[in-house]
């Protein structure tokens, strides 16, 4: 009921005006009952993130569940995450994770949570897709579906928001099809690694710090000689 309560005001009123007294009414709670359980907003706030993302972990495999070809579960990622994301309890954690942006208690509070879930949803994704496509690809899928649930809180009606989904799928459907998607995930896989490799890499930077001062050759040139010759 609590979880619930706290859901609704975050997904009808938004992080701001939402408080543990709102969510207390709306629950049935007393005050001193909510204090005890919850002493500060924030306390409260991370128990919606971690509740709602235990939740999200079995409706994913519920979704997913029976999809074994690595094309088709691909292709029904994106429809996976728009039902995740898009629906009030996924909206509501959103609304809390724009909101520790400027709240620095909010934003300590969910730091150990955060950080479990990314490492939680990593390793489930290379698990997921052991062959398949990068993590960039699923970042962006991720992202996108991501930025359409927002628009939907915000124009529930919009003909384009409502076909944007089935428009992902098709163009991922699309490059699947063509060799595209394949393409160009080698060619961003290939620029990454010209990138970490690069000047300013670490790889670089530790080449460089093993090799002699700019002038060591010069002050030097029989030792570095001999060095050669051995």
């Amino acid at each position: 009921m609590l979880l619930d309560s706290a859901i609704k005001c975050l997904f009808e009123n938004g992080y701001g005006t939402t408080s543990t007294i709102t969510v207390a009414e709306r629950a049935g709670l007393s005050r001193g009952a909510m204090l005890h359980q919850f002493p500060t907003k924030s306390d409260l706030m991370a128990f919606v993130v971690e509740a709602v993302f235990d939740q999200e972990v079995e409706l994913y495999h519920e979704l997913l569940n029976g999809i074994t070809d690595p094309r088709e579960r691909l292709l029904a990622y994106p429809q996976a995450v728009w039902t995740v994301l898009s629906r009030p309890a996924g909206v509501a954690v959103l609304e809390i994770i724009q909101g520790s942006r400027s709240d620095a208690a909010l934003a300590e509070k969910l730091a150990p949570t955060q950080a479990r879930i990314a490492a939680f949803i990593r390793k489930e994704m290379e698990s997921e897709f052991p062959k398949g496509p990068s993590m960039a690809l699923l970042e962006l899928i991720v992202g996108a579906v991501r930025g359409v649930s927002i628009q939907k809180v915000l124009t529930p009606d919009s003909e384009g928001v409502n076909g944007a989904i089935p428009l992902l799928q098709e163009l991922l459907r699309i490059g699947l099809e063509t060799g595209g998607l394949a393409r160009a995930v080698a060619n961003r896989s290939a620029a990454a690694k010209t990138v970490a490799d690069g000047p300013g890499s670490a790889k670089a930077i530790k080449g460089s710090s093993d090799a002699p001062p700019a002038g060591a050759a010069r002050a030097a040139p029989r030792r570095a000689g001999r060095n050669k010759a051995s």
